[in-house]
């Protein structure tokens, strides 16, 4: 059972309180203060100069990609845990961090990561296992980044509604021969062009997944996948049904970059990462990880990452996704993206069918549970990636390099008995 929102701040909040007091808390373990936190963009002025943006250099995906037999099993090494957090008393996040990696480096993933806040303040950030394989021993930190997959989603959805707040996009107005323009094709037909931002945002645009063709190599960019699928006709009704498609965020991707002036990566940090004083997030190919990024192992040849845009594109730490989903919640402190209508219809499960059997619902961006949490998951090739904002106000993320768990969902089972085993649960 979940702690009720005022005895999860109490207990988290004596432990962050008894670290300050003992001046444990290190300036780079403490979230930035509002006042040094950017300016949100005036959407009165012209976009920044775009004639040397930030290229976004690939797509990446985060629709259940199923691991090919190709890329053989995860490689492993023993669990090495680093942390930036502070060290708190009574061995709290140590019997929790011990939990994560017997269930994790444990379970033969080769890296993982973790990050906690409360009310969003962060209060542990920890890395386990190894950053990438061979020698010498190179431990994962808390400040490394993971691939985060279809947590992009979020990351995508967050920027759509701030051009919607400024009224550069509009949720319920035709997009599809804007679309199909901006890539050189016609739209199928009178549907494909009626299409929507809503309908692409909640997943109910009628596209299929194109599973086989993202994550068969198929396409070479997000452009490609959008001349694809914009040139066929749906398979539902738009409006109608939840079809879980990342085409639908690689689109949302170019209307990002079209009306913003900027590549899609430029406007996503101008607009959203900066404000928020998130620094070295990035859009990656498949094989080109960074020395503080963990490599995720993945069969040769493979373009899933060059195809999907804002559909899973995005490299970061745990900490990065914890604070931008926080900046969801307009109770929390610091910097918010989003008005308070917006923010809540985001986390608002559309009204419409369901083919899949799971209780859990979709709205702007997000996924909603039943129990009144929010959050989004993510599976590519050797990632499982999942954020939760809960009632209580706990918010975590956890990113791995590796497949186990099988289903991204039972990370949420790993965090609450790391939880439990920390005397944090409130039983």
């Amino acid at each position: 059972m979940y702690p009720d929102r005022r005895r999860a701040r109490a207990l988290l909040g004596m432990v962050v309180v008894a670290s300050i007091t003992a001046g444990l808390m290190s300036p780079a373990a403490a979230e930035p203060t509002p006042a040094a936190l950017p300016a949100p963009p005036d959407s009165s002025s012209p976009p920044p100069d775009s004639s040397s943006p930030v290229e976004p250099v690939a797509a990446k995906t985060t629709a259940d990609d199923p691991d090919p037999a190709s890329a053989g099993p995860t490689t492993t090494t023993p669990s090495t845990t680093t942390t930036t957090a502070p060290p708190f008393p009574a061995d709290v996040w140590q019997r929790f961090d011990q939990v994560i990696a017997d269930q994790l480096t444990g379970g033969g993933d080769r890296a993982a990561s973790v990050a906690v806040s409360v009310d969003g303040q962060l209060v542990h950030a920890t890395g386990f296992g190894v950053r990438a394989p061979g020698e010498p021993f190179d431990p994962t930190t808390s400040t490394d980044r993971f691939r985060i997959a279809s947590i992009s989603k979020l990351i995508t959805a967050t920027v759509v509604l701030q051009l919607v707040d400024q009224g550069q996009l509009t949720l319920d107005d035709p997009v599809g021969w804007r679309l199909a323009g901006l890539v050189g094709v016609r739209p199928a037909d009178d549907i494909v062009a009626a299409i929507t931002v809503r309908q692409l945002l909640s997943h109910t645009s009628g596209f299929p997944d194109y599973r086989s063709q993202f994550f068969g190599d198929q396409f070479q960019s997000c452009e490609q996948a959008a001349a694809y699928g914009l040139a066929r006709t749906v398979a539902h009704q738009p409006g109608t049904t939840h079809d879980y498609s990342n085409l639908n965020y690689c689109l949302l991707g170019l209307l990002v970059a079209d009306a913003t002036g900027l590549t899609y990566e430029a406007a996503v940090d101008a607009m959203l990462l900066q404000p928020l004083g998130i620094t070295g997030m990035r859009t990656v190919a498949t094989f080109d990880p960074n020395p503080d990024e963990v490599v995720h192992d993945t069969g040769a040849g493979r373009t899933f990452l060059e195809s999907l845009g804002g559909a899973g594109v995005w490299v970061a730490t745990p900490s990065d996704v914890v604070h931008v989903l926080d900046s969801l919640d307009v109770t929390a402190p610091g910097w918010h993206p989003l008005p308070a209508e917006l923010a809540e219809l985001m986390r608002q499960p559309v009204d419409v069918r369901y083919p899949e059997p799971e209780e859990r619902r979709y709205g702007l961006g997000l996924i909603v549970y039943p129990d009144g949490t929010w959050g989004h998951t993510g599976t590519v090739e050797n990632t499982r990636a999942m954020v939760v904002r809960r009632s209580d106000g706990i918010t975590w993320c956890l990113l791995i390099s590796g497949s186990t768990p099988d289903s991204t969902e039972d990370l949420r089972a790993v965090f609450d008995r790391a939880l439990a085993a920390a005397g944090l649960d409130g039983t």
